[in-house]
């Protein structure tokens, strides 16, 4: 007899690192309109689940997210998020298998060391991965963004992010945009 799976430890306040991957390592994103799906809902779940998104990174085959969760906790937002992304995706697309694998992963942020790592390595992972020459050019990322070269959706909280670089803001996103690109090349 199959045993369900452990629950997931979700302490409000808490924060994550989190994703998941396409089934068999395939394509999540198929075009723009895909991209703009998946941050429209993720907005739309970040309100409804009160998540606070400090960076985010789409990939061709998996995402990366890098939240604070609340008393809604974890994992009913991401089988939310994941679920409705899925869906309309096959609808649009004439799918009919499953687009996303095995069940999203996460990892509880202990510490601000591995906070600010597991920030810069979303950020830079379209760079590492080679789809891209400069991570700050990726359209799927909130990297832009926080460095305040384009338009911030409304759900990401820049301001919460740089001030685990420091406060005022002009010197935070500087000291922030210097340990991202130490990353480089990494």
């Amino acid at each position: 007899m199959q045993m369900g799976r452990d629950p997931r430890i979700q302490a409000p306040g808490a924060y994550f690192h989190v994703g998941t991957r396409g089934n068999d390592k395939q394509p999540i994103y198929f075009a723009n309109w895909s991209g703009r799906l998946f941050v429209r809902l993720l907005s739309r779940t970040a309100r409804r689940h009160d998540w606070t998104v400090l960076a985010y990174c789409l990939m061709t085959n998996h995402y990366h997210l890098v939240l604070r969760i609340s008393e809604a906790g974890l994992s009913d937002g991401l089988c939310e998020l994941n679920g409705i992304f899925a869906k309309v995706s096959n609808q649009t697309l004439g799918r009919e298998n499953h687009l996303f694998g095995r069940r999203f992963w996460s990892e509880e942020i202990e510490d601000d060391d591995y906070f600010k790592t597991a920030v810069r390595y979303a950020l830079l992972n379209p760079e590492r991965a080679g789809i891209v020459d400069d991570a700050r050019r990726w359209r799927w990322s909130s990297l832009a963004a926080t460095l305040g070269n384009a338009r911030a959706p409304e759900f990401l909280a820049i301001g919460e992010l740089l001030k685990w670089w420091g406060a005022p803001a002009p010197g935070a996103r500087a000291r922030f945009a210097a340990f991202v690109e130490e990353g480089r090349g990494l």
